[in-house]
């Protein structure tokens, strides 16, 4: 007679059982950073989270059978406003805190500027960290404003930056620098020297520059300008020497006296403390200052073609930049510093900020951190928005005529124990403390997290190649995408503007 088997093989199933189901309460363990996922034969009929973690059936309490998921603690919740602008379906709109009864708006000041590009120029500043580094995202914004409202060339540019080797709009060279930056504090940088992209740079006996706009990248060509501004603080013994598009040498600086300049005038518009308009007309081709820390020189020279070349000579002279710009329409500057929560900002001197104000003047200040400062144990960062709080503070001094936008850190993602990925912990949270941020500061707020898809879109970005392997950083195609959204919604909000005030 045949031996039976089929307890043999009911044993061995119920083992293999027993041991899966045992194998769910092993600890979590991480390989490289990515937390390897946990065994779960059950998965299928149990409920998850966002990060892969069970919770227990919860009985629907609302009409449309769902739960509202409560992100905000009591800390972070902020008054709604009493009003809001009407978006498109889909679109999330920017808020606008500066004033609850919705008299005063904060983006009011720039929107009236761009009704106004025609007659002269309308400046944006960009403040982020290294999701913007390379010009990533401002390149396209700046593309999308100006063949808008009209505009050339690139905006401010450093001498010297991490990303200079593989930034699109712009190629620079330069020798004969040495460079002292916010994120190298080792190299005996001084903060109160900073410009606003948190460095300077000083020439070491003649010290060399060249700047070109990059062809075909839009239709504008950013290789066509009308003037390049050079930003620097005067020494002793300075000589400054330029050409432009591949020409003869000409003096710009020699020492200590200033060649004859080529001046414009542009009238700038602000709203002063009391929000009553008023005009003041400022020349770009400012006198030579005092040498100090906050005393900024722009020297300003006219262009048709995007290529400036610079030779300097002399010690004690501090460089921060080179700009290349139109006389009107719209300029974006990209001021990117990798691995920064944003707090560098507030380190640089009101009197230099107020100097670079008064020859560079913005219509819109935007602030978007938040990469470096999220993380998935962390929830509260009640500390990280009242040192954000004082960046903005300090931009209100310093440019009372500019509107202040405060973008939200984007999605950033993370593996979890389902295998799938999700919105790593604690980034929600740190964009609720941004948005309070900004309502405590009476300035804007546009949530960039939710605008680019909520949990998981950073995946989905790098799905459509749209954002690189970390799961973290956007790549060009990826800040064109976004750039969109931000073009969108400022247009929208524009629109709003009109209509309101026509």
């Amino acid at each position: 007679m045949k031996k039976n088997n089929l307890w043999k093989s009911f044993w061995l199933t119920l083992i293999v059982l027993v041991v899966l189901l045992c194998l769910f309460f092993v600890p979590r363990t991480k390989v490289a950073d990515t937390e390897l996922r946990r065994v779960n034969i059950l998965s299928d009929v149990q409920k998850v989270n966002e990060e892969g973690q069970i919770i227990a059936e919860i009985k629907a309490d609302s009409i449309d059978g769902y739960v509202e998921k409560k992100i905000d603690t009591t800390a972070v919740k902020v008054k709604q406003l009493n009003y809001v602008d009407s978006v498109p379906k889909g679109m999330v709109a920017i808020e606008d805190f500066a004033d609850e009864q919705g008299l005063h708006r904060e983006m009011d000041k720039f929107y009236r500027a761009l009704n106004n590009a025609g007659s002269r120029p309308v400046r944006v500043a960009y403040f982020g960290d290294s999701y913007i580094e390379g010009d990533i995202l401002t390149m396209d914004l700046r593309a999308k404003l100006q063949q808008k409202f009209g505009g050339k060339g690139v905006g401010f540019v450093e001498i010297q930056c991490v990303s200079a080797d593989f930034r699109r709009s712009v190629t620079t060279r330069r020798s004969g620098w040495s460079k002292y930056h916010a994120n190298e504090k080792s190299s005996g940088f001084n903060s109160s020297y900073q410009g606003p992209a948190g460095s300077y740079f000083v020439p070491s006996g003649t010290a060399t520059f060249e700047m070109r706009g990059t062809k075909n990248v839009y239709p504008n060509l950013l290789d066509s300008v009308d003037v390049a501004t050079v930003f620097y603080t005067p020494g002793d013994g300075l000589t400054i020497d330029y050409s432009v598009n591949g020409g003869a040498m000409q003096s710009l600086f020699s020492n200590g006296t200033p060649a004859e300049p080529q001046t414009y005038e542009e009238t700038v518009e602000y709203m002063d403390s009391d929000s009553i308009v008023r005009y003041k007309t400022v020349t770009r081709q400012v006198a030579v200052a005092q040498k100090g820390a906050g005393n900024v020189v722009a020297k300003t020279v006219n262009m048709k073609m995007g290529k400036f070349n610079m030779s300097v000579r002399g010690n004690g002279s501090r460089f921060y930049g080179v700009a290349f710009d139109s006389k009107t329409g719209v300029a974006v500057d990209n001021y990117s510093m990798r691995g920064s929560g944003g707090h560098h900002l507030s380190k640089i001197p009101q009197e230099t900020l107020r100097s670079f104000a008064a020859v560079r003047p913005y219509d819109l200040i935007i602030i978007h951190f938040g990469l470096n400062v999220a993380n998935s144990k962390q929830k509260d960062y009640s500390s990280y928005a009242s040192q954000i709080g004082q960046v903005i503070d300090h931009m209100k001094a310093a440019y009372p005529g500019a509107s202040i936008l405060i973008v939200s850190m984007g999605d950033r993602d993370q593996r979890g124990s389902d295998g799938k990925m999700h919105t790593m912990g604690g980034v929600k949270e740190l964009v609720s403390y941004e948005r309070k941020m900004a309502s405590d500061h009476k300035v804007a707020f546009w949530n960039l997290y939710e605008a680019m898809g909520g949990d998981g879109s950073i995946a989905q970005m790098k799905e459509r190649k749209q954002a690189n392997l970390d799961y973290t950083h956007i790549n060009f195609a990826g800040g064109k995408y976004l750039a969109g959204l931000l073009y969108d919604v400022l247009m929208n909000g524009k629109e709003n503007y009109d209509g309101r005030t026509r």
